[in-house]
């Protein structure tokens, strides 16, 4: 028997009759009368072709078959009822729907979170991940932190976090025989990259005024790690953030062919960040506001956070 024609009612009155282990008294807790509980089992007991209960002249007790059943019955009503009330508190609950960039997720938002929850046990908060930028109408966004260059068609968006960036190789790569001493140079190099970073190196490559083709060159890969990963084991050139670009040239992993100059001094507008961004309507939410606030408040002491833009009201 399929879940759609389970006889939810039959079986919520043989629970009833086995728990009263008489027909009048489940008709009087139902309101029915005791013909009308005595012909639901007996339909019940046909649909499953099973005998639920015996017949007795003053009484009825159930079978071994009944007994079983009761037992699932019972544990299946009580989860049902458990459900029930789970999904009417929740509704009565604020939720706060956020969705971050995995980087900005793992290692400023979730490690933080707990903090925010145990100051407002009341709401729930609910964050979910997204490379791209996400679809907020689908996913009833309250807001997002997205990697970027705050392109998207939103009017409450703020930098947060910039993200400038070092052109970096591994010592191998300057070992294979093409020449990178130069910017004109890069036009004969693969181009590592995630896909979000390939119109930073069309940006950056017009500024150098290289004429590469970018489309042909770049490899984009599907993380952040693995971007990382791949220009150290002399895969192509890699645009990585500083800091960390200039720790792994002071651990030997990678160097700086061009020299360690980031690319935002070339043109401040080639530097990407993390940004806030709200959907019409959230300065109403509570909820919304609270956290960014208090976010705010924290991401003022981030080596790399955008102040003027964190001072703003």
């Amino acid at each position: 028997m399929s879940a759609r024609t389970l006889p939810l009612r039959s079986l919520y009155i043989f629970a009833v009759v086995a728990r009263h282990g008489s027909f009048k008294q489940a008709a009087d807790e139902l309101c029915v009368t005791p013909q009308a509980v005595s012909l639901q089992i007996k339909t019940l007991e046909e649909q499953l072709q099973l005998s639920l209960f015996e017949r007795h002249p003053a009484a009825i007790s159930l079978t071994a078959a009944g007994e079983q059943l009761l037992d699932y019955v019972q544990r299946g009503l009580a989860l049902l009822e458990r459900g029930i009330s789970d999904v009417q508190q929740r509704q009565q609950r604020l939720q706060l729907r956020i969705s971050a960039s995995p980087w900005f997720a793992v290692h400023c938002l979730l490690p933080r979170l707990p903090e925010f929850e145990a100051a407002h046990p009341e709401w729930d908060v609910l964050v979910s991940t997204s490379v791209r930028f996400p679809d907020f109408e689908r996913q009833r966004l309250d807001l997002a932190i997205q990697w970027g260059f705050g392109q998207w068609t939103f009017t409450r968006k703020q930098l947060l976090l910039t993200d400038d960036k070092l052109l970096v190789c591994a010592p191998s790569l300057l070992q294979q025989g093409k020449p990178l001493s130069e910017p004109a140079h890069l036009a004969q190099q693969r181009l590592l990259c995630t896909e979000l970073s390939i119109e930073l190196w069309q940006q950056l490559l017009a500024t150098l005024g290289v004429d590469a083709l970018v489309e042909r060159q770049v490899l984009p890969l599907d993380s952040h790690a693995g971007l990382v990963e791949a220009a150290i084991r002399g895969l192509g050139v890699a645009l990585i953030s500083v800091a960390e670009a200039r720790q792994a040239c002071a651990d030997g992993k990678l160097v700086a062919p061009l020299g360690d100059q980031p690319i935002s001094r070339l043109n401040p507008a080639l530097m990407p960040g993390y940004w806030l961004v709200q959907r019409e309507g959230a300065e109403q939410s509570r909820p919304a506001q609270a956290l960014v606030n208090w976010m705010r408040g924290w991401l003022k002491e981030h080596p790399r956070a955008a102040r003027t833009s964190l001072s703003d009201p």
